[in-house]
């Protein structure tokens, strides 16, 4: 059966600059596929080998750390157009140590990881281009990871979710923005209890030092 990828994939980080027409032509060499997640699925497992670089088509998935003993935290979120466990399945282990799961309804396209590095016998531009463009999502994928670190560094929770909101709001480059994460998984995400989150959030709500409805956030003041 024929791949049909909606036109918005040539918008994509991972085919920047490439036509739309091109990306279609480049699907078979690439070896395409697509497929649909329901919320709450896993879209890659831990302990499986990854030979395939991901890119969100639409809704979100969540890339989560789960332990021995059933706890899961929250490594990242992928919005629509990002591509997904590229260092695994370009790394020369490839054994993943995260489950990639679907927060929402989700479809998702993969292209084989070694097609990807290793151009075909054309040696067309566009896969240059595609390549430039997976090693620029490699180092913003390790920006996202440091920002993570960042959240994290404070010692209290305050701290963490000040810290957390700071980045963001720098990142969106407005004073109101959206979060990709409920308070429960915001909670995981910054390795913190669920209810110690929910009520200084609220405090500081209460103290007029943010504002928020749902995702969206608002820094209004001081929070020292």
């Amino acid at each position: 059966m024929e791949f049909v990828m909606p036109a918005r994939l040539s918008d994509a980080p991972l085919f920047r600059g490439i036509p739309a027409e091109d990306v279609d032509a480049m699907l078979p060499c690439l070896g395409a596929s697509r497929r649909a997640y329901r919320r709450g699925e896993r879209v890659m497992r831990a302990g499986q080998v990854a030979t395939r670089v991901g890119v969100l088509l639409e809704g979100r998935l969540h890339v989560e750390m789960p332990d021995a003993w059933g706890n899961v935290s929250v490594l990242e979120s992928v919005g629509p157009g990002e591509p997904f466990a590229v260092a695994y399945a370009c790394g020369k282990e490839g054994l993943l140590d995260v489950d990639v799961v679907a927060d929402a309804d989700s479809t998702v396209a993969t292209l084989e990881a070694a097609r990807v590095l290793h151009p075909c016998e054309r040696q067309c531009a566009c896969h240059g281009a595609l390549v430039r463009n997976l090693l620029m999502s490699m180092a913003n994928k390790n920006i996202a990871m440091n920002r993570r670190a960042m959240a994290m560094a404070p010692k209290t929770v305050r701290g963490k979710i000040l810290a957390y909101l700071s980045v963001q709001q720098t990142v969106a480059g407005a004073p109101e923005f959206a979060i990709p994460f409920t308070q429960e998984k915001l909670a995981s995400y910054l390795g913190v209890d669920r209810s110690t989150l929910s009520a200084e959030l609220s405090a500081l709500r209460k103290e007029g030092v943010i504002d928020y409805k749902g995702r969206t956030f608002r820094l209004m003041g001081s929070g020292l």
